[in-house]
């Protein structure tokens, strides 16, 4: 009698087992299909009609704080202007899908994430709208405002003229220079003689008689806008070579009877000794330092006849000298 009582008793446990179980499953399956049938703030909004502009404009809790900024903040016409995603939420999936550019309110053409500066003004307020999905979700996120500075002027090169200066020449500066803006420019110059300052030379030239022979001579120049100081850069340097003597003419004089004496007057603009040498006297005519001496009845009647004396610095200066000596100086 006892063993029909036990057998009783487990179908009853187990019926009571099988019941929790179809209770508890029935109530999980009614969760899932109330989280899947929840409406998808994606969708919807993707089905919005777009802005006047023409960019949809979702917006989703779901973003992650994803920012749009403009590198750098204080754009100029050389550098431009780029997009950059920032804060993107960590593991997430962001992809920047479309870049719209705005310059004073106005939309653009631009780069995909750059916009060029050719087309930049100062003072120009740029703006950018981006199209984002994140984790599949697309937003629309507006960047800050960027204002268009001032573009610092450039120098492009700068050398001197002549490059082979003698003592007494005016050096100047040839200087290539642009702004990006447009705006006028102006240079300033420092001048330097073997390596040290030459004082109170800021012009584009150098006075004649700065530099001594053998010295080395270079500027540095920098470029004003009328804003700013740009770019500065400095000159090749030139080496002042030497200067050949210079004859500066010749004063004749009668001495007794038909003797006349031709003096050279001479000078060195480095103050090197200078010599005097015949290299086509006529006869009856010689030189003796600075003096060429004949006698008149060594010149023909009526036609002077050419003196041709070499002079030189002793340091490659040589020049030739012609000159015409005639009855008539008597």
């Amino acid at each position: 009698m006892d063993r029909p009582v036990r057998c009783r008793n487990q179908e009853i446990v187990i019926v009571l087992l099988l019941s929790l179980c179809f209770s508890g499953c029935g109530k999980a399956g009614g969760d899932r299909a109330i989280v899947s049938s929840a409406p998808d703030p994606t969708i919807a909004n993707e089905g919005n009609t777009p802005s006047e502009s023409g960019i949809p404009a979702p917006v989703s809790s779901r973003a992650g704080g994803v920012s749009l900024a403009l590198v750098p903040a204080g754009p100029d016409a050389l550098t431009g202007v780029r997009a950059v995603l920032l804060n993107s939420p960590p593991g997430s999936k962001v992809a920047l899908e479309d870049l719209r550019w705005y310059v004073n309110g106005g939309e653009t053409r631009g780069g995909t994430d750059r916009l060029a500066g050719t087309s930049l003004r100062r003072g120009d307020v740029i703006t950018a709208r981006a199209q984002v999905t994140v984790n599949d979700e697309r937003i629309s996120v507006d960047s800050s405002k960027a204002i268009v500075q001032n573009a610092l002027p450039e120098i492009v090169s700068v050398s001197i003229s002549p490059q082979a200066p003698k003592k007494g020449d005016t050096l100047r500066l040839v200087v290539s220079s642009r702004d990006a803006d447009g705006d006028p420019v102006s240079h300033r110059c420092r001048w330097f003689q073997d390596d040290r300052e030459i004082p109170g030379e800021t012009a584009e030239t150098l006075s004649p008689g700065k530099g001594t022979k053998n010295s080395w001579i270079h500027a540095e120049v920098q470029v004003y806008d009328g804003i700013a100081l740009g770019s500065k850069a400095f000159s090749p340097k030139v080496r002042i070579v030497n200067a050949p003597p210079v004859v500066e003419g010749v004063d004749v004089s009668r001495g007794s009877g038909e003797r006349y004496t031709g003096r050279v007057r001479v000078t060195d603009p480095d103050g090197d000794p200078v010599s005097i040498r015949p290299k086509s006297l006529p006869e009856g005519v010689t030189l003796s330092g600075t003096a060429v001496s004949w006698e008149e009845s060594a010149v023909p009647q009526g036609r002077g006849i050419p003196v041709v004396l070499l002079v030189s610095d002793g340091d490659g200066g040589d020049i030739e000298y012609v000159f015409r000596i005639s009855r008539s100086q008597n």
